[in-house]
């Protein structure tokens, strides 16, 4: 049982902590504490040969028993929520039957006579470090999701298997070091209020659950333990990442102020969900979404997504911690081509491995991944492989409209090696009598300084571009945006990176062939909208983001947005922070909702 503690604490002068804007929501409430369970005690006592047979029996029982408690966990989330975020314990229930995290496990109790708690969590550490070390969120979140579902199954292996579960007898802001996904769903949707917590991330399982279930939360907040004490009043924003503790009468007055602000704000948003994305003007912006294959594709149509400007193929290689067979390929692309309106486009990036995005036991071998054998440089290395993912998307091409992207192109002879390759899989296919859209279009990535800046000999090889802020950013600034040392240098905004944008625009608009951005900076209404002024023709972003994106942009003129792109490219000598905030003033006076989008 977790301990949680009610009792009223004496007050002290109002106090403003900071952490991450997690889930947007506003809650007034008093702290709760949920306290952490203890560090597991793991014994490393050995067995006798004897022994082996019954500890691995002892093993046994408990998977059985853990798959139980998150099937059972699982199936109360669906009845929750309806989105992908259901399927968050997923990953942990197929632990239960992995090879690749239980063969060694039984092969330390069989061959080291290691008791099968310590089995289990050195196999852990092991996995969790290598996962811990990379910098793809998605990946780090996997590593967490096998330290959680350890924890349980030792929990089960001690005979004391069930969540912490805590007794909320009233109300209240939850405050706590971290929340696993199951502790989440055990709480009672009717008393939590809200959630605050020193660790956690944007992309941690926990956020996505409180994201789906409604529940607002600040995730990161330094010493919130140490400062917080049971019983004080929290003002919880959801949105800026703030929580003021023990407030006053001027906080408590502001705090209403805002969240009636943010009520209309969201009245604000909601009105022309279903509209086409445009400018006040009618200059067409069409917005799509960025999906992989655990994304619920018939979740698309509720945000109007107007296609899909990114297909991530690499999360089926990662999900499966092996290359998909053909027919598993063509049939997950398939399914996403199929969920659209007939006309809607999915644009489908070939395999983007590498990095920090790798398979289980294939890191390590280069001493800088990043700039090492990933993406494009991989498959060209690696002709079957291509052949395969291309095999696959002309097939599924035959189901709708279909478009094929190339990641990480930096020099004329990949683009042509990969186009050639592409040409060799159609001309194996039409031999065959299958049928393919033998006029697919083919799309480049820009997402490197040098593909930028030879962009006009790009265009003559494709039929439109993609622009990856995320990676074009990182590359061009020397900054790895998730080191917390420099990622305040991680800027959208650098007189560099927009000179790079623009150079991309304008060689795509000399040979006619559209640019789209598939980055994250395309989810920022503020830069989305300085995107547009560039000559941007298309923003692809996470799906919930758009009915904002795109709110924000049917109120803009298309004029005004160009005036706004050729000041910021003409501020060579000023900051990046300067010149974001003399675009968010411009748009404040077009949009005076953007006051309230913090």
């Amino acid at each position: 049982m977790t301990t949680v503690r009610h009792e009223p604490h004496e007050t002290s002068a109002a106090k403003i902590l900071t952490g991450i804007a997690a889930s947007r929501g506003y809650a007034s409430g008093s702290a709760v504490i949920f306290r952490t369970e203890q560090e597991l005690q793991i014994s490393d006592f050995s067995l006798s040969p004897d022994d082996v047979s019954a500890e691995l029996e002892r093993l046994e029982n408990a998977l059985a028993l853990t798959r139980i408690q998150l099937q059972s966990l699982s199936q109360e989330l669906e009845k929750r929520i309806s989105g992908n975020e259901a399927a968050v314990l997923n990953g942990q229930i197929m632990m239960t039957s992995d090879p690749e995290f239980l063969a060694p496990c039984r092969k330390l109790i069989c061959d080291e006579l290691q008791n099968a708690k310590s089995a289990v969590w050195h196999t852990t550490q092991h996995f969790t470090r290598a996962f811990a070390a990379m910098n793809d969120p998605y990946l780090r979140e996997r590593g967490k999701d096998i330290e959680d579902f350890a924890r349980r199954l030792i929990r089960n292996l001690s005979g004391g298997g069930e969540d912490r579960i805590a007794r909320f007898t009233q109300p209240c802001i939850v405050v706590a070091d971290d929340i696993s996904p199951g502790e989440t769903i055990a709480m009672p949707k009717d008393k939590i209020l809200g959630l605050v917590t020193e660790k956690g991330s944007l992309t941690s399982h926990s956020t996505l659950l409180a994201r789906a279930l409604g529940i607002p939360a600040v995730v990161g907040v330094a010493n919130c333990l140490k400062e917080i004490n049971p019983g004080d009043e929290l003002l919880l924003d959801g949105v800026s990442g703030k929580v003021i503790h023990n407030p006053g009468a001027s906080e408590r007055k502001a705090f209403t102020k805002v969240v009636s602000h943010s009520k209309s704000f969201q009245t604000f948003v909601e009105e022309g969900r279903q509209l086409p994305g445009s400018t006040s003007d009618g200059h067409p912006v069409p917005f799509l979404a960025n999906v992989s294959a655990d994304c619920r594709m018939t979740d698309l149509p509720k945000v109007a997504a107007e296609g899909i400007g990114l297909y991530r193929t690499e999360y089926l290689w990662l999900s499966l911690n092996r290359e998909p067979s053909e027919q598993e390929q063509e049939e997950a692309y398939t399914a996403a081509v199929r969920s659209l309106p007939l006309g809607n486009v999915t644009t489908i990036r070939i395999l983007d491995l590498g990095g920090d995005k790798l398979l289980r036991g294939e890191g390590g071998t280069e001493p800088n991944p990043f700039l090492g054998n990933r993406s494009i440089r991989y498959l060209l290395k690696n002709p079957d492989v291509l052949r395969r993912q291309f095999r696959s998307i002309l097939r599924a091409s035959s189901h709708g409209k279909v478009q094929v992207l190339y990641p990480m192109i930096a020099t004329i002879e990949e683009l042509r090696a990969v186009n050639l390759e592409l040409h060799r899989c159609m001309t194996e296919l039409r031999e065959k009598g299958i049928p393919f859209d033998d006029q697919i279009k083919r799309g480049a990535m820009i997402e490197i300084p040098a593909a930028a800046l030879i962009a006009g000999t790009l265009a003559k090889e494709v039929d439109f571009f993609s622009i990856g802020t995320n990676d074009l950013i990182q590359y061009t600034l020397a900054v790895d945006r998730s080191n917390s040392a420099v990622s305040r240098l991680y800027q959208p905004t650098h007189p560099a990176v927009l000179q790079l944008i623009h150079l991309t625009v304008q060689a795509a608009k000399a040979r006619g062939i559209p640019v789209a951005v598939c980055g994250e900076a395309a989810a920022d209404p503020i830069f989305a909208a300085l995107l547009i002024g560039l000559g941007v023709n298309e923003l692809s972003m996470a799906p919930n983001l758009i009915p904002l994106v795109k709110r924000v942009i049917r109120q803009l003129p298309y004029a005004e947005l160009q005036e706004i792109a050729k000041e910021a490219l003409s501020r060579q000598s000023d900051s990046a922070a300067s010149i974001a905030t003399a675009c968010r003033n411009r748009l404040i006076n077009l949009v005076p909702e953007l006051l309230y989008l913090r």
